[in-house]
């Protein structure tokens, strides 16, 4: 694997403070943000398969190696990146954030998409959409609630409470044939 340098920070003053901030390789090149992401009943990451996450993380990063202008130009058919000014969405919108400024990346034809804005060369992210929601259709279930996501523990708690119901049945059980013993 090739090692690839992490960018080195810079001071700019701003108001009159030094702030670190970093230049992505190549000015143009995308760059993501997640400042604006939102949890919604119909945004979110519960009911997405094992590899969703790995999916979305391939794209991410194939993404950031392109410009902005050529994704939306449509030069990478494969993330059929467009704008929403006909959708109809099933969740408000930020403060501030017009549909018609709305972009969806998809990250495959079976796995949804993301939607955001751009700023630049900045793509900010504000929903995650694994169920299609943007544009429900009965191909993928159609227009679907997503239920909030159980902790990822839940089985290992589940198991604890178990196994601490168990012992303590067997610590009764022990201290009654302690003393059962304790009679003869």
């Amino acid at each position: 694997m090739k090692n690839k340098s992490i960018p080195k920070p810079r001071l700019e003053p701003k108001d009159g403070i030094p702030k670190p901030s970093f230049i992505p390789s190549g000015d143009t090149n995308i760059v993501f943000s997640f400042a604006s992401l939102e949890w919604t009943d119909y945004f979110s990451l519960n009911g997405t398969c094992n590899n969703w996450s790995f999916d979305l993380f391939n794209m991410l990063k194939d993404i950031s190696t392109k410009s902005k202008i050529d994704l939306i130009q449509g030069k990478y058919q494969k993330y059929r990146v467009h704008t929403h000014e006909k959708a109809n969405p099933p969740s408000p919108l930020p403060s501030g954030i017009a549909l018609k400024d709305c972009y969806q990346i998809r990250i495959s034809q079976s796995k949804g998409g993301i939607h955001g804005v751009f700023v630049e060369n900045v793509f900010y992210v504000i929903w995650l959409d694994p169920l299609h929601n943007m544009y429900p259709d009965d191909r993928f279930g159609g227009l679907r609630e997503i239920k909030p996501p159980n902790t990822c523990c839940r089985d290992r708690e589940e198991m604890i409470s178990k196994l601490k119901r168990e012992n303590t049945e067997l610590k009764k059980q022990n201290e009654y044939w302690e003393s059962e013993i304790q009679k003869l």
